[in-house]
């Protein structure tokens, strides 16, 4: 069973938006990545099945995704 796309692509935003807030938003953003990252541990994956599905093909289908969605 593979992780669903949309969290991971929540998840993936979340992480980007973090690297590339303010200093005083950080907190802020972090929340939102152990949240989105909290979603996908509760349907009964692992870090380690997160960091499996990290792919390059994943991160161009990531690129894709928030150009269509203006994310």
């Amino acid at each position: 069973m593979k992780i669903p796309k949309d969290l991971m692509f929540e998840y993936l935003l979340s992480l980007e938006n973090y690297s590339d807030s303010h200093p005083t938003l950080k907190d802020i953003t972090m929340k939102e990545a152990l949240a989105a990252q909290k979603k996908i541990i509760n349907l009964g994956f692992s870090d380690q099945d997160i960091i499996k599905m990290k792919s390059e093909k994943l991160l161009i289908e990531f690129r894709s995704w928030r150009q269509e969605t203006g994310q």
